[in-house]
């Protein structure tokens, strides 16, 4: 019989299974910087990251990241810097099973739906457990281009006050790792493991050819024609945001591109060509 001040095994058990996923919180988040072009603003970013357990740091053709003031802003993170991954451009980063989530401060019809930062932190923890999740923040000046949002499949907006909306880089990082950080605190256990889908997301390469397919799909419907291509561009862009909150499994892309291919046949559009490699799923 166990005394008063002994440890239940069921909160043993629940210990460790929250100490497994703040593991697998851990190893799989990508913090990305996207063109960073202050090196004391990518030591910070790295501080902060170590200051809540993440260090898996990626810099997209980013400025001198290991220059005396990147390392003496990063204080004791500086092996954070230098195990950063480097890259010349993001979609070349992007690559392999991964759920990408952008964050931005400007909002408008090809920058939506946004999620808030309460409503991303479940996401980003369930995803993790299983995939690889990159959170990619954009430049200091100029946050992330429209083509850089479509590489996203989700975006999360960071709220700040009317008056003075723009958030300094590090503090954007600190932001959203200390959310995850409390989200997978050892100081809620009674919240049990973080939950996830029970697979793993398909590779990004295969989803962005999902995406170039059902664009020929559409197009094949007479979306986009006389003139009417930004109504397919917005159609498109809520389908990214669509698939990306529920990060397809590969038999979903599958079954997404055998069906895209039938849409093409009784379309008459260019079917045989557009449905390489997708099949249906009895």
């Amino acid at each position: 019989m166990a005394g008063e001040g002994d440890i239940k095994e069921e909160d043993l058990e629940k210990t460790e299974a929250g100490a497994g996923a703040r593991e697998a919180l851990s190893a799989n988040v990508r913090i990305v910087l996207v063109e960073p072009r202050g090196p004391g603003n990518v030591g910070s970013a790295a501080r902060a990251m170590k200051n809540t357990g993440f260090s898996n740091l990626v810099l997209i053709n980013p400025c001198d990241y290991l220059s005396n003031e990147a390392l003496s802003m990063a204080c004791n993170a500086g092996d954070v810097l230098r195990s950063a991954s480097v890259h010349g451009d993001l979609r070349g980063f992007l690559r392999g099973p991964m759920v990408t989530m952008g964050v931005t401060r400007r909002i408008g019809k090809l920058r939506s739906p946004v999620v808030t930062l309460e409503e991303a932190v479940p996401m980003i923890t369930g995803f993790a457990a299983r995939s690889p999740v990159a959170l990619i923040f954009g430049r200091e000046d100029k946050g992330l281009t429209n083509d850089e949002i479509q590489l996203a499949d989700m975006l999360l907006e960071i709220p700040t006050h009317e008056d003075y909306p723009s958030v300094n880089l590090s503090h954007a990082v600190f932001i959203v790792c200390h959310r995850l950080f409390m989200a997978a605190s050892w100081t809620a256990p009674d919240r049990g493991p973080l939950s996830g889908p029970a697979y793993e997301v398909a590779p990004r390469e295969e989803v962005e050819r999902l995406y170039d397919h059902l664009e020929r799909a559409l197009r094949s419907l007479g979306y986009g024609d006389r003139g009417r291509e930004y109504l397919l561009r917005l159609i498109l862009n809520n389908f990214r945001r669509l698939f990306g909150r529920t990060g397809l499994a590969v038999r979903e892309v599958k079954m997404l591109r055998g069906i895209l291919a039938q849409i093409e046949r009784r379309a008459g559009g260019a079917g045989g060509g557009g449905s390489e490699g997708a099949e249906g799923e009895g």
